[in-house]
Order: C-alpha cells, then structure tokens, then sequence
C-alpha cells in the first residue's frame, strides 16, 4: 500500500510520557499495577510501546500530530495546575529538542508544510482542559505564545468556565466563560468542544465567528455517548468550517468495535455533507482500547484501506487524512 499522510487533531502521547511511574487515579487498568504497565510503555517520544512514537511516524508520506498538554485537576499538585501546565510543557519542548532530526514543532499552516517537506513529523500543541491554566484569562496570552493552537475550556471536570459532558451536564458556559472564548479568539486560538457540556456546545456556537473544533469526538447516533456529537452538533461545526477529529477509542465507537464500525462514524458525518468537515483525532495514548486490529498509529493506514475498498477516491482521503486539518493552520 503506498504511503499515505496522517495529520490528527489529539493525542495524550506527551502526559503518558511524563507519567511513567503510574502515579495518577485516572480509569487506565484494572488496578494499580496495570496502570503502572499501561504507563510504563511510553517513556519518551522517539520510541516506545505506546500508541505513538516518531519511529512509527516515518511510516507515513507526511505526518502532523496535536499533542495535547493534560492533567486531572482532581490530582492537582500542590503547587497548582498551572505549574504542572508549565512542567507538561517543559516535557514537549524537551522532546522537540531532543529529536530535532525527526520532528519539528509547528504554528502554522507553512511551518507544518516546511517540516513535512524537510521529512519531519509536524507538531502542534493544545490543552486539553482550561484547568492546567487555572481558568485564568490572563494566561491565555501565554499559552498562545507557546504556540497553543486548540484549547478545551473543559475536560471531563466542570469548572467556573463550563460545565461538562461528564459533570454538570446542564450547565453552559459561565460569563467568565464567554470572556475566555473571546480572549482565546483574539489570541488565535480556537476552541475545542470535545468534552464541553451540550448547553456550552450551543453557547459557544451562539458566540463566536471562528471554526469550531471538536478533536476527538463521533457519532452520538451510532454510539450514545454524550462525548460524541449530536448530528446537529455536527452540522453546526461545519457550517462554520470548523474540523471534528474521530476518536479511536473503543467506547465512543460501540462496543467491542472492528475498523469497519469506526468508518461508519466517518460514513454518518460524510452523509451529512461532511467532506470537509472530518479529520483524525484519535485520542492515541489517552485511551487503553481501540478497535480490533490496531494497536496504535501504525494500524491508521487500515482505516484509509478500510474507506478505499467502500470506493471512496484518494482526493476524498487526502482531506480526511489531511487537507481538512491543515486547513485552519
């Protein structure tokens, strides 16, 4: 199969990095000791036994990849979230400049074609969860010089920002809320909508004029999640071209599912004029199951094989994989 381009929206490969001595409470493993293992595999970027690594990387024709900086403010260390922000951050940089012959840290759209044309992996930064910045207005100015590009207000916990799709649920988006969005808007940074309550859904798309991202969320209609999209959510992010990343994670796509049941979460959003609209966000390294088949990003090429043999044409795939991503860069 010849090589084909990945550019995805989100992955947790840089937290799993930090974390290989397992001490975290988050729900990977049945207990203690498998959460060690589950840790223990991704000790650095360059190669390991996670999801992702850069080695695995050089398979594709080019490659970009949003690596998210994430912690549980329900760990929260006693320095604060926003010094474990700065440690999460401290890590990518590190790896950036340790494997500067293999990947190269990009913010914007020509920088990411300059590393893929130089035969390097394109990386892009988020944070997953407004949390590790304290909800702070103030920081956003910081984060983006950084070069954040996509930003959660929330992950799984509800904060003075927002409720959530876990905690909260009816809860939208506060006033301080509101003030967050626009301030990212000035700062160019979008916002991502994976995790953010449906009441907040609806109150950020009243609000902004940018594209909305949802990184890695599916289908709500073909897996009754509330992390995955509603069909009108959907429609609603592409009617302002934004990008919704599919997630690979075996819970948001039904239960026990192969390839073929995550192409029909890309079949659903292709049906509604989504063309454009959907791209890879597999919350690699963020999740303990995927599909039958993968085992990490070297098994992403099964999902275009899966689309090729349904008689999808390649310029359709070099959007999906692709165009559609890069496109907000």
């Amino acid at each position: 199969m010849k090589p084909i381009p990945y550019f995805d929206a989100h992955c947790d490969t840089i937290y799993r990095c930090m974390m290989t001595d397992g001490e975290v409470t988050l729900d990977f493993g049945e207990d203690a000791e498998e959460q060690k293992r589950f840790f223990a595999k991704c000790g650095c970027l360059r190669g390991n036994e996670g999801h992702i690594d850069l080695m695995r990387g050089r398979q594709f024709a080019r490659c970009g990849q949003f690596f998210a900086l994430f912690f549980d403010a329900a760990d929260a260390p006693e320095d604060g979230m926003w010094a474990q922000c700065r440690r999460l951050h401290d890590c990518f940089v590190q790896e950036m400049e340790t494997n500067a012959d293999l990947i190269c840290h990009c913010r914007t759209g020509a920088q990411i074609d300059r590393a893929v044309k130089n035969g390097k992996m394109a990386a892009l930064l988020s944070i997953e969860g407004a949390d590790l910045i304290e909800c702070d207005v103030h920081k956003i100015k910081t984060v983006a010089d950084w070069g954040v590009r996509f930003l959660n207000p929330v992950w799984n916990r509800a904060n003075a920002l927002s409720g959530t799709n876990s905690e909260e649920r009816e809860r939208g988006l506060s006033d301080k809320g509101r003030d967050f969005i626009r301030q990212m808007e000035r700062c160019g940074i979008y916002a991502d909508v994976s995790h953010l309550s449906d009441r907040g859904f609806w109150d950020l798309c009243r609000m902004t004029a940018r594209p909305i991202v949802a990184s890695h969320s599916n289908s709500r209609a073909l897996c009754d999640h509330p992390r995955n999209l509603t069909d009108d959510q959907f429609r609603a992010i592409r009617d302002t071209g934004g990008v919704v990343g599919m997630n690979f994670y075996s819970h948001f796509i039904g239960k026990q599912p192969s390839v073929d049941d995550l192409v029909r979460h890309i079949e659903h959003f292709l049906a509604m004029d989504g063309e454009k609209t959907v791209c890879m966000g597999g919350d690699l390294d963020g999740c303990e199951e995927l599909p039958q088949g993968m085992v990490g990003m070297e098994d992403v090429p099964k999902i275009w094989q899966a689309l090729e043999e349904r008689g999808y044409p390649r310029p359709l795939l070099e959007d999906l994989f692709w165009n559609n991503l890069r496109k907000l860069l």
